[in-house]
């Protein structure tokens, strides 16, 4: 019996771990505890999809029998829809385009094209943090979906 709880409590910790590589956000607890019951949570980590493909990937997993109330299920979509949705370009995608998938106001993604115009494509998360009229904090849990290339 004793095995048993410790394997338990070894697995949970596992996920919890492997969770905390993934962003803050209203659903990351849920997701960790339904999901993280069967496979590594942080799988989903490489993986960008969108809202639709999530919905697909969460009923085939309620298919093979994740236990969770439908409020969790969407509580996970919509999770993974905002912080491992569609990777996004911010050095090809117009303003509109960056304002949508990053949830940026229409003036932060207007001073994210005309920095871009301005001085260049960004090399990374440390050029896109000094836009001025950004404000970066908001997007940092969405960096994983953030390229540059």
């Amino acid at each position: 019996m004793n095995k048993i709880v410790l394997a338990s409590f070894s697995l949970l910790f596992l996920v919890a771990a492997q969770a905390q590589d993934l962003p803050e956000g209203k659903g990351k607890d849920t997701f960790a505890k339904i999901c993280g019951a069967c496979h590594d949570a942080g799988v989903v980590v490489t993986m960008h999809q969108s809202k639709d493909d999530w919905q697909a990937t969460v009923d085939d997993m309620k298919g093979r029998g994740a236990d969770g109330s439908d409020a969790d299920f969407k509580t996970i979509i919509d999770y993974l829809s905002k912080y491992q949705g569609p990777e996004v370009n911010v050095n090809k995608a117009s303003a509109d385009d960056l304002q949508k998938q990053l949830e940026v106001t229409a003036g932060e993604a207007a001073a994210i094209v005309k920095t871009r115009t301005d001085k260049g494509d960004f090399k990374g998360w440390d050029d896109l943090a000094k836009v001025s009229g950004l404000d970066a904090k908001k997007i940092e849990p969405l960096k994983g979906r953030i390229i540059y290339n």
